[in-house]
């Protein structure tokens, strides 16, 4: 058994691949295991936040296209800004278009749960926790991402 044998393997998204921190560099330094997961944490977190930060505004399809929804069409979460953030209900319907949306588009992640901490009368924002698990070979990671809705705004704020 080679000594890479066990070495965390990267698989960088395309994105990733083609943004360049040192373009005159004539190629990429070496990175060591842990800085490359912790590299990835880094751009999955950054992945997260802008899909989390993208409206979509159509409403699901009818007549048998069951995968549209899947499209990237659809990339995004619907506008939260309008709904009363304070409803059950409402809570439920913003955790599901969550995690509906990261199984859809992020498929980094595996065993996937979304969550919503509970809620004070005194801030106005939502806070959910995105616990996962990161597909990185040969061991995936379990990762957490706790996340917040500025209420007023709509944007989501991830770390």
């Amino acid at each position: 058994m080679s000594r890479f044998d066990n070495e965390i393997r990267v698989s960088w998204s395309v994105l990733d691949r083609l943004l360049d921190d040192d373009p005159i560099a004539s190629q990429d330094p070496p990175r060591s295991q842990s800085a490359s997961l912790t590299e990835l944490k880094q751009a999955v977190r950054r992945d997260l936040e802008w899909l989390l930060n993208t409206r979509c505004h159509l409403e699901n399809i009818d007549g048998g296209l069951e995968e549209a929804p899947k499209s990237v069409a659809f990339y995004g979460l619907p506008d939260f800004t309008a709904v009363s953030a304070r409803s059950r209900i409402e809570q439920d319907i913003m955790t599901k278009s969550i995690e509906t949306a990261l199984k859809y588009f992020e498929p980094r992640f595996s065993n996937l749960k979304v969550s919503l901490e509970p809620v004070s009368n005194v801030d106005r924002s939502l806070k959910f926790r995105i616990e996962a698990t990161l597909e990185v070979e040969p061991t995936p990671e379990a990762v957490v991402f706790d996340t917040v809705l500025q209420l007023g705004s709509g944007n989501f704020a991830v770390s």
